[in-house]
């Protein structure tokens, strides 16, 4: 799961960007991520028969992280919605990128704020709005600290590849993860924050399971770090169970298998939904197909100056 949650990652960040430019912000975007704005094409409150189109940079941030959890959750990732790993990871990239505006300095419950504005959101997908409400309390610069190590992870996962027994680079990743864990861990007000320390926790068990599975695949795995388990303030008001808190470097029989039983429809729905290979998307358009697929990679170009907005459509 953690590899193709990761792939979904790099391609909402590559889809959707935001600069200035001469007198304004400019900002462009797959029109995928109409799919789940909450306005339609004339920019009022959508119906549940519109076709959306997103008003601005900040409902197209909000419409990606509900695509990106509604595509996991529709191809049978049941359990780690359960555990609200999947929505926590969203949450950070949602705060991330809307943070990557020039001109926007957005807490997580400014996003809360802003997602209760539009009926068609609160009518559809209430569920991740109290998921983001349950994290109205985390500071945008520990979200930036927690996306930044949640991002070396996916890093990790890249560069590991079964095929080449020489892991030096992802050696190198794991190293500064484990650094930059320890530093959040040794944080009192990181580990006094029930959100902040379950965080950590996803994160140590989707590295140990690295971990584990590079063992016996490459030259360096032993050299490979272990993490510390996560510490727990004194004042902390932790509720979870003794489990929460020891992390061990190995995984459960279960977890491992499951990790491996990811349905093959997400296999292939993950890069079809984020533009297929992100980072080439724009070459994809071939004679064959070159109707369907120029929609398909049709790009919007907004330009916001003060009093005007224009939406261009490029291709």
């Amino acid at each position: 799961m953690i590899k193709d949650l990761c792939d979904a990652i790099d391609g909402v960040d590559e889809l959707i960007k935001a600069k200035l430019e001469g007198g304004g912000v400019y900002f462009e975007h797959d029109i995928i991520f109409d799919d789940y704005c909450p306005t339609n094409i004339r920019m009022q409150d959508r119906k549940n028969k519109d076709k959306g189109q997103c008003s601005g940079y900040s409902e197209t941030v909000i419409s990606a992280f509900i695509q990106l959890l509604e595509t996991f959750k529709n191809n049978g990732d049941e359990q780690n919605f359960k555990s609200n790993k999947l929505a926590q990871y969203a949450i950070l990239l949602l705060s991330y990128k809307i943070n990557q505006h020039p001109n926007v300095n957005s807490g997580i419950s400014d996003i809360y704020s802003l997602i209760r504005e539009y009926k068609y959101w609160n009518n559809n997908y209430h569920k991740y709005i109290e998921q983001i409400k349950n994290l109205m309390n985390m500071d945008t610069k520990d979200t930036s600290k927690f996306y930044n190590i949640l991002k070396l992870l996916c890093d990790i996962y890249t560069e590991f590849d079964e095929d080449n027994r020489n892991c030096t680079t992802c050696l190198e990743k794991a190293k500064e993860f484990v650094k930059k864990f320890e530093d959040l861990n040794e944080d009192p007000s990181i580990t006094g924050n029930n959100s902040y320390s379950q965080i950590l926790y996803y994160l140590s068990t989707d590295y140990n399971s690295f971990k584990s599975d590079c063992d016996g695949k490459c030259n360096n795995c032993n050299d490979i770090p272990p993490l510390p388990n996560i510490k727990i303030a004194q004042n902390s008001e932790q509720d979870h169970s003794e489990g929460f808190v020891e992390i061990y470097e190995a995984t459960s029989s279960n977890s491992s298998i499951a990790s491996k039983l990811i349905p093959a429809l997400l296999i292939f729905s993950i890069p079809v939904l984020f533009g297929i290979a992100y980072k080439t998307i724009f070459k994809r358009k071939t004679k064959k197909n070159k109707e369907e697929n120029e929609s398909l990679y049709m790009i919007q170009r907004v330009v916001i100056i003060p009093g005007t907005l224009i939406i261009i459509d490029i291709s």
